[in-house]
């Protein structure tokens, strides 16, 4: 594992200037024993934000790291709500552009965990169980989605409601990255995941 002051990716110096000297330590625990990345990443920025709300005394902010998260890292919140959370910050003392650029995201914390850590994510054969797991429980869902629909339109095609010939179904999931609008399939993303570019 690389010595903290060797790191100098954002991870490390963020979590610096903040005097976390155990995020490593979590991080690399947390994810060995199966926690997501993603699940890490929220965690540690939500951190980060209460970090800074406490180290500007801004007390009536500490009920709310979650929605002043959401507010700065992403699109969950109204835009109202955003607005009115980013007034607030700044009347209380906070830099919240400052802040905000603090914040990490899920590959950047990847990053930091393979490369300056050189840690592992959980057992290979449990990692590919559960991914063989998730496509079987999609595809099951797929089918039994085709089958529901084609004979929905068969009883529809009967009833004199619709004419499409010979309809044939085809479900087709797609997932798209919100960090970077990339557009993928089930396979991609379970065997390869999105290849943000880097901070």
């Amino acid at each position: 594992m690389v010595e903290r002051e060797n790191c100098g990716c954002k991870v490390g110096r963020v979590t610096a200037e903040y005097g976390r000297s155990d995020v490593d330590d979590w991080l690399t625990a947390e994810w060995q024993d199966g926690t997501s990345v993603r699940s890490l990443t929220e965690t540690l920025n939500r951190d980060l934000v209460e970090a800074e709300l406490t180290a500007v005394d801004v007390s009536r902010f500490e009920w709310s790291r979650t929605p002043v998260y959401e507010a700065l890292h992403t699109d969950e919140l109204a835009e109202s709500e955003v607005i009115e959370i980013r007034r607030e910050l700044d009347r209380a003392g906070v830099d919240v552009e400052q802040l905000a650029d603090r914040l990490v995201s899920h590959q950047t914390v990847y990053r930091h965990l393979t490369n300056c850590l050189e840690a592992s994510g959980p057992d290979e054969k449990t990692t590919t169980e559960r991914s063989e797991q998730a496509r079987d429980r999609i595809y099951a869902l797929q089918q039994r989605t085709s089958l529901v629909t084609e004979s929905t339109l068969e009883s529809l095609q009967n009833a004199g409601v619709t004419d499409v010939g010979d309809p044939e179904v085809l479900v087709d999931v797609r997932i798209v990255c919100r960090d970077c609008g990339r557009s993928m399939d089930l396979e991609r993303v379970l065997t390869d995941g999105c290849d943000c570019p880097s901070e």
